[in-house]
């Protein structure tokens, strides 16, 4: 088999060049020849990734975080190519939620040893896909007030920080929701959409997402004072359901957003622009190496 590995070196846990050697060599033994690519910058990661899949890479390998992964999905879905995933950034939300381990050698195993899956993604109209979430209002701003020197020094508490400060800034403007299940428009103040279940890491915002049930699930904040905010976040922290008045939940296979002035949105850890938008869920457009079952 044909791989491709498409390294981020400014990635918080970028393999050395001695783990990167250890991971060649185990994929090289294990019958998979790897060319490994460095990308240089923003972006590089989805035009190396395209171009593998047009090259007729089999497999297309992310060392990276989820920024980098969001990259290579982006140049692979829709292809043949299965995506490999090397987990070496702060969250890591995709390895969490197909258990991939976050030991990049062991990681780089169930390349050699898994199955491939067949997962859906989600889609912003026009725009991009993502693998695990997208979000508008509050969780976009604490993507776009982080520090990437922040980010670098603290990890994951960098984003409890950024978001700490967004709660008691709590400028949070009216959202319409409008969904294919529910056309009458509901108010909102701050919305997550998930295609997984984990955001951020290990938490877990919607509990009955999963990548492969052909749909998208959202969590709506619609109460917009801090009580509820803190509230909800304090049982996402304690990886409790977030059964709070002021917070309701839907699914949908497509979600219209809009609002009478822009509110930020991400997909994926990303900002990649504002309101209005519209996600929709996008059927088996990825395959992915997984763990094997137990048996």
């Amino acid at each position: 088999m044909h791989a491709r590995l498409i390294l981020n070196p400014a990635s918080r846990g970028s393999p050395g060049r001695q783990t990167l050697a250890d991971i060649e060599e185990t994929l090289r033994r294990g019958g998979i020849p790897v060319e490994t690519l460095v990308a240089s910058g923003p972006g590089e990661a989805r035009r190396l990734a395209a171009d593998a899949a047009r090259g007729g890479a089999r497999m297309v390998i992310c060392a990276g975080g989820d920024g980098t992964i969001h990259e290579v999905v982006n140049g692979i879905a829709g292809t043949d190519a299965v995506l490999g995933i090397l987990p070496a950034g702060t969250g890591n939300v995709l390895a969490w939620e197909l258990g991939i381990p976050l030991d990049l050698v062991e990681a780089s195993r169930v390349l050699l040893d898994g199955r491939v899956r067949t997962v859906d993604l989600g889609h912003i109209a026009g725009g991009n896909y993502f693998s695990c979430m997208g979000g508008v209002g509050l969780d976009a701003q604490v993507v776009r007030d982080l520090p990437p020197a922040a980010k670098e020094l603290l990890g994951k508490a960098a984003y409890l920080l950024s978001g700490i400060r967004s709660v008691l800034r709590c400028d949070l403007p009216a959202l319409s929701i409008r969904t294919d299940e529910c056309p009458e428009p509901i108010v909102g103040y701050a919305m997550v959409v998930c295609n997984a279940r984990h955001y951020g890491g290990r938490y877990v915002v919607c509990h009955e997402a999963a990548l492969d049930d052909g749909w998208l699930h959202a969590c709506v904040l619609q109460r917009p004072d801090r009580r509820t905010i803190i509230h909800m976040g304090l049982r996402i922290l304690a990886r409790r359901r977030c059964r709070t008045e002021g917070v309701s939940f839907m699914r949908a296979r497509t979600i219209l957003v809009t609002s009478a002035s822009p509110v930020l949105v991400q997909v994926d850890g990303d900002v990649c622009g504002t309101t209005p938008v519209e996600f929709s869920i996008a059927p088996g457009a990825l395959r992915v190496m997984t763990p094997a079952p137990a048996r």
